[in-house]
């Protein structure tokens, strides 16, 4: 019973087309490699001469007239001069030095208030383990956490439209 109905799912799956789908990709001169941006996203973008970034969710993506859909607006893929991205090895690195500090004092502290013994305390070098783990999570997160993408001549934004057949809307 299982065969046969494996075989039918099995047949089923590679029966159905396969539907392509608009994206927007990040190219870079001489490099094969992209990174491609789905409908469905949000993005952070900078526009041309301001300097700071905007968030936009992406609803669609308008392929023949260059334009990203975002809610009420249209926006012109040739005036987006940079986007940002979130490095989370940055965050996560970070959280995990600054809890490290805080358990290695909270650690000394306890140990030192129960072992009893009049002649240990928190010392200096406690202190200055804790202090120096929090400091660099706390400048890891603050100075790494975006990698941003600015587009030149070298770097560029492009929108693709890859679905087969005809067209859906």
């Amino acid at each position: 019973m299982r065969l046969p109905l494996i075989l039918l799912l099995s047949m089923l799956a590679f029966a159905l087309p396969a539907h392509a789908q608009k994206l927007m990709q990040i190219e870079r001169y001489g490099s094969p490699q992209t990174q491609k941006i789905f409908i469905g996203e949000i993005i952070e973008y900078q526009l041309e001469g301001e300097d700071f970034f905007r968030t936009g969710y992406i609803e669609d993506f308008r392929v023949e007239d260059n334009l990203i859909v975002m809610g009420t607006y249209y926006l012109k893929v040739d005036e987006i001069t940079a986007l940002r991205f979130d490095r989370r090895w940055a965050t996560a690195g970070g959280t995990a030095l600054m809890i490290f500090g805080g358990a290695w004092s909270g650690f000394a502290l306890i140990g030192y208030a129960t072992d009893e013994d009049p002649e240990t305390s928190y010392s200096g070098f406690d202190a200055a383990v804790s202090l120096t783990s929090i400091g660099l999570g706390y400048a890891l997160r603050r100075l790494f956490r975006y990698k941003i993408v600015r587009f030149n001549d070298r770097r560029w934004l492009r929108l693709l439209d890859l679905r087969i057949g005809p067209e859906d809307d």
